[in-house]
């Protein structure tokens, strides 16, 4: 089986994505590190930075994978060594291409404006020349799948043309997104039996789209029925609904088909995250295999079998470095805050009465419209306030506050208590409210607390609809912070409140944060 990824071809179609020439370098290394047999570098004749790109992969040492230029079989009437874009592979120094040519003729007609026989001459030139010049050719059938349901003897002819040119692999293109695995298969079946018949043993591959959800199914479904070359992308991305995911694909083939791959399913996890990263694209937490979601579990039932051994998931998620996890919710039973107890170390019975008084916290906090799924903090400051002697409101309170702002400054006035001292102060600052309320309750507690508060960074805050009543409607106020170590080692969690009042719900999300910072210092 080799693997040919598509990311830097895929996702720089995505309008989100805008990767830098260090960026896309970079992504080289690491799946080169991840043993990827070929790197589609994208299209060396689409402009100069592309190019630029494929001139400094060329000087990087790599242990595994082999750089591929993407591009398209030639223009009709002009030789194959005057077409710029055939041209512009030789210059990028790449020993390998992926072309793709039209094999539907929709295309043929409305695109190109060439016959069936001109469009034939097309692909059986191009790569010819390539090969001529000592590259490697995959060839994409372009819409194969749709041409086949339309003229399967002229789809046929198209894969005939291009072995016969010597090509190395013929890449069966799901393009137009639609085809079902089922469809799928039978069609490789009869590709199959075309190719025996005609004494053709050219590699066969496949790269399937995710319009219609079935991409992972094609191409995982399509390696029973001779396919030894498949193309795809890391976290699935590309500009309409995604590609086949490396990340749902790669273990599906070790895991569930057993087939040996060089590749290390524990650095899987890390690569998906590193590529978000480099992206600038937040995780998508439901991902199989490897996000968050993943293992999660929520409802009381599920939890309850799991700990008692009985099955609720397809793998163990330490095969693919992740964890499970039971989320605390209004469908939490006592399995829920057992597993969590046992997080902080701390055993009880199943009937401690505790127990029975955490469950009521939820239900009640999420009929308000609290969701506290999955935040560590706020999993943290509950243990704490029913299985603790400390009692996270005791380091500080604030006890009452009044702000205002006006164009771009703000003004308030903080009441708060620490210790056994209650103090009154007034502050007027160029930050916006919830910006001033934060820096100015993190100043507070640093001159009581220490200076490593101040390595405290507000990451994010989002305020959404918990309780919709019109104007009388209730907010969920979502924080997010970070904090930096002296080793720049990053930490990152989130705080939640709910109020009819967004600065209320603020601070109170703020306060709540830090407490559960100063309890977790103090603790060490």
């Amino acid at each position: 089986m080799k693997i040919l990824d598509t990311t830097l071809r895929d996702w720089t179609q995505n309008p989100e994505v805008n990767l830098s020439l260090n960026d896309k370098l970079e992504i080289v290394k690491l799946l080169d590190n991840f043993k990827i047999d070929y790197i589609e570098l994208w299209w060396p004749g689409s402009n100069p930075k592309d190019m630029e790109c494929f001139l400094k992969a060329s000087e990087i040492k790599l242990k595994h994978s082999k750089i591929v230029a993407f591009c398209s079989t030639k223009r009709n009437k002009i030789k194959a060594e005057e077409d710029l874009n055939l041209k512009a592979v030789l210059e990028s120094k790449a020993k390998y291409a992926c072309m793709f040519g039209k094999t539907w003729i929709n295309h043929l007609e409305k695109q190109l404006k060439v016959t069936k026989e001109e469009n034939l001459t097309l692909i059986k030139e191009s790569i010819e020349f390539l090969v001529k010049n000592h590259i490697t050719v995959f060839y994409d059938a372009e819409h194969f799948f749709d041409w086949y349901k339309d003229n399967k003897e002229y789809a046929l002819e198209c894969l005939k043309t291009a072995s016969e040119s010597w090509a190395n692999t013929l890449v069966l293109c799901d393009t137009n997104w639609w085809t079902l695995p089922n469809e799928l298969t039978e069609i490789i079946k009869e590709v199959n039996k075309f190719l025996e018949d005609k004494a053709i043993n050219t590699n066969l591959g496949i790269h399937a789209h995710n319009d219609s959800w079935c991409a992972v199914a094609n191409a995982v479904s399509s390696i029973d029925y001779g396919i030894t070359h498949i193309q795809w992308t890391i976290n699935w991305l590309w500009e309409r609904t995604w590609n086949t995911d490396l990340c749902q694909v790669i273990p599906t083939l070790i895991l569930k088909k057993n087939i040996k791959l060089p590749i290390k399913l524990e650095q899987l996890k890390t690569l998906s995250s590193h590529i978000y990263s480099l992206a600038g694209l937040k995780e998508s937490t439901n991902q199989p295999y490897v996000w968050k979601n993943a293992f999660a579990h929520k409802w009381w039932i599920h939890v309850d079998a799991i700990v008692k051994w009985a099955i609720y998931e397809h793998i163990d998620p330490t095969l693919v470095w992740n964890k499970r996890s039971f989320v605390l919710s209004d469908l939490s039973g006592k399995a829920n805050i057992i597993d969590l107890l046992k997080k902080y170390k701390i055993k009880v019975e199943k009937n401690d009465e505790r127990i029975i008084a955490i469950l009521k916290e939820i239900k009640k906090m999420e009929q308000l419209g609290y969701n506290i799924n999955g935040l560590e903090a706020e999993d943290y400051l509950l243990v704490k306030r029913h299985f603790s002697e400390i009692k996270p409101w005791e380091f500080f309170d604030i006890k009452d506050w009044n702000i205002t702002s006006k164009e771009d400054r703000s003004t308030s006035i903080i009441i708060w208590k620490i210790w056994d001292k209650e103090e009154k102060i007034t502050s007027t600052t160029k930050w916006w409210p919830v910006e001033a309320l934060y820096n100015w309750i993190r100043e507070l507690i640093s001159t009581n607390y220490g200076e490593e508060i101040n390595k405290i960074s507000l990451e994010n805050f989002n305020v959404m609809i918990a309780e919709d009543k019109a104007d009388a409607s209730t907010v969920r106020v979502y924080i997010k912070f970070r904090y930096t170590t002296n080793n720049n080692q990053t930490e990152e969690w989130a705080t939640t409140w709910i109020s009819e009042n967004i600065l209320k719900a603020s601070i109170e999300a703020i306060e709540k944060w830090f407490r559960y910072f100063i309890i977790k210092h103090w603790e060490k």
